[in-house]
């Protein structure tokens, strides 16, 4: 492997850091010479719950944002073209590699950060993420084009979203379809490198509105902290261009998090239901478009979920 390969292996190792929904990692990747072809995987997506495709692209896009995050490790800057074929709706970036200046010390930082960033998924500890951090992690999504509101818990919005979330997980638990798709992402296969493995989901809470992807077939409850903070993350729009700069905006901010020893769990059920998402944009009075809804704080170090190595071939 030459130097060149080297980097190139180390961008995409990095880039295939990314958060996903379930764990699906749902990207192809394709390399000629200095370019990278990043596609949305049709075959990973979630049919039933992301029929659109709308987190199969926000996933894409964190692995973009990755992506160009490690390059400039390297001391290369990625030049990325979002959705440049307008035939080719599965093309979700073209990505060349280019020579450019050593990386700052906050670049330096951000790309440390995506060994260390980690999905959690059990309680927090129960108190607010600190003002001045959230400011720095809303800067964060904001320098990526989308926007990231907090809800903190004297926020008179908390009830109507905590709601939601539970109205939107009652649904969820009776839809067979989707239990089938979600259990068939947490099955137990050994030597599995996607989805999510059942020793990682953590227990059910016993708080009914607890702002946390409840796998149903979790087994146990746990208390759920009241003082955690909530942040919906939108785009001003709400088409693939936008779920792609979702991607990148939330892992800009959750690297930015990470770096201040702070954690986030998705609660993506609220949004999979087209009326509780609706209805979620309402109660915020968001002009644009609710694209995720995340908890931050602090937890014990959770483990990584597993990974798809490098060259692992698409089914």
């Amino acid at each position: 492997m030459d130097v060149v390969d080297a980097r190139l292996n180390r961008i995409l190792t990095a880039a295939a850091e990314a958060p996903s929904v379930l764990n699906t990692q749902p990207w192809q990747v394709a390399v000629e010479g200095s370019t990278i072809m990043l596609r949305a995987d049709r075959s990973r997506q979630l049919r039933h719950s992301d029929p659109h495709g709308r987190e199969m692209f926000i996933s894409c896009g964190a692995f973009l944002f990755n992506a160009r995050t490690a390059a400039r490790r390297e001391s290369l800057t990625a030049v990325a073209t979002v959705l440049p074929d307008p035939d080719d709706e599965l093309l979700v970036a073209q990505v060349v590699l280019e020579p450019g200046d050593d990386p700052s010390a906050d670049e330096l930082e951000l790309s440390v950060a995506i060994g260390h960033r980690v999905t959690a998924r059990v309680p927090f500890e129960d108190e607010p993420v600190r003002t001045d951090v959230l400011v720095t992690i809303q800067r964060a999504a904001d320098h990526e084009g989308a926007s990231l509101r907090t809800i903190q818990p004297t926020d008179p919005a908390r009830a109507q979203v905590l709601e939601l979330v539970r109205r939107a997980e009652a649904l969820a638990a009776e839809d067979m379809a989707g239990r089938d798709e979600e259990a068939a992402w947490t099955a137990t296969v050994p030597g599995r490198d996607d989805g999510i493995p059942l020793d990682r989901l953590g227990r059910a809470p016993t708080n009914p509105g607890a702002p946390v992807r409840r796998f149903h077939e979790s087994v146990g409850r746990e208390p759920f902290e009241e003082g955690s903070t909530l942040a919906v993350l939108s785009t001003p729009g709400d088409s693939a261009r936008d779920w792609v700069t979702a991607g990148q905006a939330l892992e800009h901010a959750l690297l930015v998090a990470a770096g201040h020893f702070v954690d986030a769990s998705f609660a993506t059920t609220v949004l999979e239901n087209p009326t509780t998402r609706h209805d979620l944009r309402l109660a915020l009075g968001l002009g644009g478009y609710p694209q995720m809804l995340l908890r931050l704080g602090k937890v014990a170090p959770p483990e990584h979920a597993p990974r798809r190595t490098l060259g692992t071939p698409v089914s």
